[in-house]
């Protein structure tokens, strides 16, 4: 059976960057379950599966666009240091906010000033082509 959109994937995966450092693996755990086409995984990942069938193994390469998109200028925010409690006014501090559609975003502090606070709103991975070890363990 091949993988198309609402069919039930089993997938066993390692993500890398080009570097070869490791950010993920189900190597050693459980691997993933998730329904083709319901964005439970990154939409450059469902694409590439798409048509595979229960056993195939191969390495796919996500480019930036298909991964977690480049990097966004616009994500960088100078925020006043009264709108955040103390304990975040540190660099490398990761904080939490609500996005434009009341989801949690995570965000970075990067450099905190006089006054106020420059925090990354990207995701750790914007930017980053991605490199993906999939083995389709089954498709129901």
């Amino acid at each position: 059976m091949k993988i198309t959109e609402g069919k039930t994937v089993i997938i066993d995966y390692t993500l890398s960057l080009k570097t070869g450092d490791i950010i993920e693996t189900t190597q050693g755990e459980e691997p993933v379950t998730y329904v083709q086409g319901s964005g439970e995984v990154i939409d450059g990942l469902e694409q590439a599966v798409a048509g595979f069938e229960k056993g195939t193994k191969k390495d796919i390469i996500l480019p930036v666009d298909q991964a977690f998109g480049a990097h966004d200028p616009d994500a960088l925010l100078e925020i006043p240091k009264t709108d955040l409690p103390p304990e975040s006014l540190v660099p490398e501090t990761i904080i939490h906010a609500n996005g434009p559609k009341g989801q949690t975003i995570n965000g970075k502090v990067l450099e905190v000033k006089k006054n106020t606070v420059i925090v990354d709103f990207n995701h750790p991975l914007a930017g980053q082509e991605l490199y993906c070890a999939v083995h389709i363990v089954d498709v129901q």
